[in-house]
């Protein structure tokens, strides 16, 4: 599996690629079509800081089966979506009466921009094939298309409490649909096709998936969303909407029924636990690298080994994991230029295409440079985050926030582990990073006296305040994070 969905096909490459390419017909129900509608709607008449809620809502509850053919093109839904959203922030952007707010690339929205365009460029360089061009391009479209729709309607910790509010009815829901799975063992979303209606069983347990492509998906975005919601705690009137989130995300967790989604959540309360030692997390990093170093040294195997006695919850391929991170290691030389389009063929067994693991998976199909890229939008996000949370000094409600975002991306890097993202999480993954990215470049001081201030020339031009917000923006600082 590969970071996203394939966009034109599904291609499973020991068949050869474009084996399936522009094949299907339009598989809609039409109560999906009927909401999608109403979402392209509200889309264009809901003020600005409402856009993303139904963007959010139906890309996340819609199945993947769900899409429209346009000649050999598959469009699945939140596709299209995006499409209007785009339409919106440019109307928005450019329109008459419109709002003079434009983005100024940082550091992530470079790293995120040159993951997605050497992705292409390797890709297509490795199987010299236009399908290949074409797959990439369509995983660009998701890439781009959400993560800079999220960057200009995200803007400050308002934006971001109004997002997570999203999110914690779509957990909501589809907590309510796993759980009906638990119980039941079949899907209820089955109705509208592109789910199985069965739910998948192993080892005597039932693991729903809700409108995910996998329980696998499901769980990690359960487990990894758990801190977010938890930012909603300290706001005013919000507790309990992150009562009822945090109740949503334990539930997907657990009826997902798998050890990667476990283990994310595990390491999302480990993230949040270590808020008392915040000051001297450096030390805490080194003790680990040092821990790691040590047992691969004193070990008969070697220390990503581990990860193969890893089954929280029974019946898990932690074998198979190892195996892949193993092959991943060993077989540098052939992949680290431009990817490799052999590697299920590595020693290990059939599933090796199966790469379940999002940082082998982009480099075993794009080659280092991606995989590089992809690494410095998550550092720099640690870093700034980090830094924004010491400015903050003795505001300790912006510092728990910020460290709370912290939590939920240690998390997902975690999940990373266990599953890449190519189904609705990649979507929720870029929203996280936008919000990270907004979080980070709020004022780091106390502002004295609030009067509209002259807009910064190192992050967002925003002469006006923007009056469908509760209160004015605050005027922004030049945060590290801009050039």
């Amino acid at each position: 599996m590969h970071l996203f969905a394939y966009l034109f096909a599904m291609v499973e490459p020991a068949e050869g690629l474009g084996d399936s390419f522009g094949q299907g017909a339009t598989s809609v129900h039409p109560v999906i079509l009927a909401v999608m509608a109403l979402s392209i709607v509200l889309m264009f008449v809901l003020q600005r800081k409402y856009v993303l809620a139904p963007l959010l809502l139906l890309s996340i509850l819609s199945p993947m089966g769900q899409y429209v053919m346009i000649g050999p093109f598959h469009f699945q839904i939140f596709r299209i979506l995006v499409i209007f959203a785009w339409g919106r922030l440019l109307w928005e952007r450019y329109g008459s009466g419109g709002q003079s707010f434009a983005i100024k690339f940082g550091v992530v929205d470079k790293a995120v921009l040159l993951y997605t365009v050497t992705s292409v460029i390797c890709y297509t360089l490795l199987w010299q094939r236009s399908e290949a061009f074409f797959d990439e391009v369509g995983k660009s479209y998701n890439v781009l298309g959400f993560y800079f729709v999220f960057r200009y309607f995200i803007r400050n910790e308002k934006d971001i409490e109004r997002t997570l509010k999203v999110l914690v009815v779509a957990a909501l829901l589809i907590a309510a649909v796993m759980f009906n799975e638990q119980m039941t063992g079949r899907n209820i979303l089955a109705v509208f096709g592109g789910v199985p209606e069965r739910t998948a069983m192993r080892e005597g347990y039932l693991r729903a998936q809700g409108p995910f492509t996998v329980y696998l998906t499901a769980g990690a975005f359960g487990a990894t969303i758990l801190p977010l919601f938890l930012c909603l705690w300290r706001r005013g009137g919000s507790r309990l909407m992150a009562a009822l989130g945090i109740v949503a995300a334990l539930t997907i967790t657990i009826t997902s029924r798998t050890s990667t989604a476990m283990s994310a959540l595990v390491a999302a309360i480990i993230g949040v636990a270590m808020w008392p030692l915040r000051e001297k997390m450096r030390l805490v990093r080194w003790s680990i690298v040092v821990t790691l170093v040590g047992l691969h040294l004193v070990m008969k195997a070697p220390v990503w080994s581990l990860i193969a006695r890893v089954d929280i919850v029974g019946g898990s391929t932690g074998w198979h994991r190892f195996k892949i991170v193993d092959n991943f290691i060993r077989h540098f030389w052939d992949w680290w230029l431009l990817g490799s389009n052999n590697y299920w063929t590595w020693e290990g067994g059939d599933d090796m295409w199966d790469a379940a693991n999002q940082y082998v998976s982009t480099g075993e199909t794009s080659g280092l440079l991606p995989l590089i890229f992809f690494m410095s939008a998550i550092v720099y996000c640690f870093k700034y985050l980090g830094k924004a949370r010491k400015a903050a000094g003795k505001d300790v409600r912006r510092a728990w926030f910020l460290w709370l975002l912290g939590a939920s991306l240690f998390a997902n890097l975690v999940a990373f582990m266990g599953i890449s993202y190519y189904d609705q999480t990649s979507i929720y993954w870029y929203a996280v990073l936008a919000m990270i990215v907004a979080a980070t470049s709020l004022p780091q001081k106390p502002i004295a006296v609030q009067v509209p201030a002259a807009p910064s020339s190192f992050e967002f031009s925003s002469p006006a305040p923007d009056l469908e917000s509760e209160q004015a923006e605050p005027a922004r600082s030049g945060s590290m994070l801009f050039s």
